[in-house]
């Protein structure tokens, strides 16, 4: 009964992961109307809403299951990850990762990880 309560916290993380991410985007899309944005701003504002929402969703699901930080926060990234993807492929983008696919999946396994040791020690 207990691990399918933590399934259920890590999955209820990466929801709340993507209405922060919906909430964030929706806010710049508003921006975006009234004002000429470039597309390396466009990047970091995708980046740093990525980030943000698997922070959130790292340390909320750590703090309800309560143990292995770490680890939690980079399930809870993968799954935030792999849902993005398929949206993106589902939407029509390219299913291609290159270089820069890569390096973001990085940095976003060690936000998730760190942001599941910090969700682990706000107790």
């Amino acid at each position: 009964m207990e691990r399918s309560n933590n399934y259920f916290s890590a999955i209820e993380g990466v929801i709340r992961g993507f209405i922060i991410t919906v909430v964030l985007l929706l806010i710049f899309a508003v921006v975006m109307t009234f004002i000429e944005v470039s597309s390396q701003i466009s990047y970091i504002v995708y980046l740093i809403t990525t980030i943000l929402s698997i922070m959130y969703a790292s340390i909320y699901a750590v703090r309800k299951i309560g143990e292995r930080g770490w680890l939690i926060g980079i399930i809870v990234t993968l799954l935030y990850l792999f849902i993005l993807y398929v949206v993106s492929v589902i939407s029509g983008n390219s299913a291609v990762i290159g270089v820069a696919g890569v390096k973001r999946l990085v940095l976003a396994l060690i936000v998730g990880a760190l942001s599941g040791m910090i969700g682990i020690n706000l107790k």
